[in-house]
C-alpha cells in the first residue's frame, strides 16, 4: 500500500474526525459503566479521554506519529482491560482490528516494519484470546446484555475499520491528484518544468557508463509576442494549447513533451538520437503547416523554430540543453520556422 502525505488539510480533518468519534464512544461507555457501577472501566474510559485530549494538543504541532501512538495505547489497552473485566464474549477484542489500517499511517516506516507491526497486532490478539477466552469475567452481566454489548462492539469496530479504509482510499486519491496537478502545466496539460526536471534527475541518477542515449528538442513559437499583441492574450493562450497538442501528438509514447516556459517547449527523448529527434521535429513542423490554427473563422499561420541536440558522452543535461538552445537561436537568426541541429562544436560554448 502507498503512503499518505501527512500534514494536508484533508489528513488533518480525518485525524480530527477520528478523535471526535473516539471521544464520543468513550463518553457513552463512561455513562454505561456508571449505570452498571463498574469503577475500573469508568476510570479506563476517562483515561482514554485524557489520551485524546493530549492528541488534540499534538495536532497543533502536526505530531501525527505521536497521535497514532496514543490511538494504539487506547485501543490495545481498552481491549485488554475490558476483556479482562467483562470477559472475552463482551467483544472488546474487536477493537484490535482497527489497529491494522493505522500501520499505514506511519510514513517513515518501511514496508517490512509495517508487516512486523501487523504481525505484532495478530500476536497480541492471539495471546489475549488464549488468556481471556475461557477465563471467567470479573464482573458478570446478564447473557442478553452481554450479547447486545458484543454485537455493539463488533458494529463499532467494523464501522471504524471501514471508515479508516474509506478515508485512506480517499486521501490517497487526493494525494495522487495533488501530485499530478503539481507536475502539470495548467494551461496546456503538458508536463511543466518541475516535472521534466524530475524526469531528467531520474535519467541522470545512473552512472555515465550505464546511462542510456538521450536527445532533446527545444522549440519556440515564432513571433509569439507579436501574435499576442495583434490578437489578444486569450488567443495567445489558445495558440499555446494548440501547439502543445501538436507536440504531444508528434512524440513517441516514452518521450516527454513539456512546457519549458513562456512560448518555449522542451521535448525529452530518452533513448533518442539526433536523427530520431530531428524526425520528431519534422513531424511537428509538418503538423503545424497542415493543421492551421483557426480563430473566429480565420486561419492563422503558426510556426516554430526547433533546436535539436543529442547527449554527448560525458556531457550533462545542462550542457546538452545549452547546445540545443544555441541551435534554436541560430535557427531564429537564419529566418525562423526551421529545424537547427546542434553540433559538437557548440559544446565548446556550452562548457564556457
Amino acid at each position: 500500500m502507498k503512503q499518505l502525505t501527512m500534514g494536508s488539510d484533508s489528513f488533518l480533518s480525518f485525524v480530527r474526525q477520528a478523535i471526535i468519534v473516539a471521544c464520543s464512544v468513550h463518553s457513552v461507555f463512561i455513562l454505561l459503566f456508571s449505570i452498571l457501577k463498574i469503577p475500573v472501566l469508568i476510570v479506563t474510559n476517562i483515561g482514554s479521554l485524557l489520551l485524546y485530549a493530549a492528541a488534540i494538543w499534538l495536532i497543533a504541532s502536526s505530531s501525527f506519529r505521536a497521535i497514532a501512538t496514543l490511538f494504539w495505547i487506547d485501543l490495545a489497552g481498552h481491549a485488554l482491560i475490558s476483556s479482562e473485566v467483562l470477559g472475552w464474549y463482551s467483544g472488546f477484542h474487536f477493537y484490535l482490528l482497527m489497529l491494522i489500517p493505522m500501520c499505514f499511517l506511519y510514513t517513515s516506516c518501511s514496508q517490512t516494519k509495517r508487516i512486523y507491526l501487523i504481525e505484532l497486532i495478530i500476536l497480541f490478539y492471539l495471546v489475549l484470546d488464549y488468556h481471556s477466552y475461557s477465563k471467567p469475567a470479573m464482573v458478570e452481566l446478564s447473557p442478553l446484555f452481554l450479547e447486545l454489548m458484543r454485537y455493539a462492539n463488533m458494529t463499532i469496530a467494523i464501522g471504524g475499520l471501514t471508515y479508516q479504509i474509506h478515508m485512506y482510499k480517499t486521501l490517497l486519491q487526493q494525494d495522487v491528484s495533488s501530485t499530478e496537478s503539481s507536475l502539470t502545466d495548467q494551461l496546456t496539460g503538458l508536463h511543466n518544468r518541475y516535472a521534466i526536471l524530475n524526469k531528467i534527475d531520474e535519467l541522470f541518477s545512473s552512472s555515465s557508463h550505464t546511462r542510456q542515449p538521450m536527445a532533446l528538442v527545444i522549440a519556440d513559437i515564432d513571433h509569439f509576442k507579436l501574435l499576442n499583441e495583434q490578437y489578444g492574450q486569450a488567443t495567445g493562450d489558445d495558440v499555446l494549447v494548440y501547439v502543445a497538442q501538436i507536440l504531444h501528438a508528434s512524440v513517441r509514447h516514452n518521450d516527454r513533451a513539456s512546457r519549458w516556459g513562456g512560448s518555449e517547449f522542451l521535448l525529452l527523448l530518452p533513448g533518442g538520437s539526433l536523427d530520431s529527434a530531428e524526425k520528431i521535429a519534422l513531424r511537428a513542423q509538418k503538423k503545424l503547416s497542415t493543421e492551421p490554427f483557426n480563430v473566429k473563422g480565420k486561419s492563422i499561420s503558426v510556426s516554430m523554430t526547433f533546436g535539436v541536440a543529442e547527449l554527448l558522452p560525458d556531457e550533462d543535461f545542462n550542457q546538452c540543453l545549452i547546445r540545443a538552445d544555441i541551435a534554436l537561436q541560430r535557427g531564429k537568426q537564419n529566418g525562423r520556422n526551421r529545424i537547427e541541429l546542434a553540433s559538437e562544436n557548440d559544446a565548446v560554448a556550452a562548457s564556457v
